[in-house]
């Protein structure tokens, strides 16, 4: 048995698969490519493969991982390419390495998510900087989402947010979010809290959410899921398919 990391993204008409489509989708996917997946005991086996943090419905990504027990010891690339083959358009593996055995959970050692938002808007690019700004430089701030409130510690939540101009009333904003079960905030959160906290700017309108990193600190240099996780050899030789 090894353990399997992949790195993969999902957009398109896919970024709408729910998170349970989503497992689906790779347990067929692992099947259909003859990748041997270890399954659980019990009455209920399935495969041993655990996920990162649930993607929200309708947010694509760049920045997506799992972790497979494997029988299989296939190279790295020829692991891509049959997985590549049989994945629905809009599932894309980017990278893939074996890992060591003893490991903690992906969703354990996140600190922080970068997010790249475009929004419509009237306001300007200024106006929408200054407004980021006042939220920034609140001490604490009230957060509701689906029926929820929490506060959270403005500096630690929000770790940098810049805003590019797209033209035709749109913007680029470039997000670096905090994670983990304290302070951790979503984008479209942050942005209606704009909206509610400023009504005389006109609504800025979420038009696309792309998770495009995640990290496990928040100091420079920022290191990445795949970075963290240590590659190991399988056996003296990989196997070629």
């Amino acid at each position: 048995m090894a353990k399997l990391l992949l790195h993969y993204g999902k957009d398109g008409p896919l970024k709408y698969l729910s998170h349970l489509e989503l497992i689906r989708a790779f347990e067929r996917s692992f099947r259909r490519a003859g990748i041997e997946v270890e399954a659980s005991g019990g009455f209920n086996p399935r495969p041993k493969i655990s996920y990162g943090p649930a993607l929200p419905v309708g947010t694509s990504s760049r920045s997506e991982y799992l972790v497979a027990e494997v029988k299989s010891t296939l190279c790295d690339d020829d692991i891509i390419e049959r997985i590549s083959r049989v994945l629905p358009k809009g599932l894309g593996v980017f990278r893939a390495k074996y890992i060591a055995e003893k490991q903690s959970s992906i969703a354990s050692v996140i600190e922080c998510v970068a997010y790249k938002v475009e929004v419509k808007t009237l306001a300007s690019a200024g106006e929408l900087s200054s407004l980021v700004e006042i939220l920034r430089n609140e001490e604490r701030l009230l957060i509701k989402h689906k029926g929820k409130e929490k506060w959270v510690d403005s500096k630690e939540s929000i770790l940098d947010w810049n805003i590019e101009e797209a033209g035709g009333g749109r913007h680029v904003f470039l997000m670096l979010l905090a994670a983990g079960e304290r302070n951790s905030v979503r984008p479209e959160v942050l942005i209606d809290k704009l909206n509610q906290s400023y009504p005389h700017v006109q609504d800025i309108e979420v038009v696309g959410i792309e998770r495009v990193a995640e990290y496990v600190n928040r100091d420079i240099p920022l290191i990445d899921i795949y970075d963290f996780y240590k590659n190991v050899t399988i056996g003296s030789e990989c196997e070629k398919s």
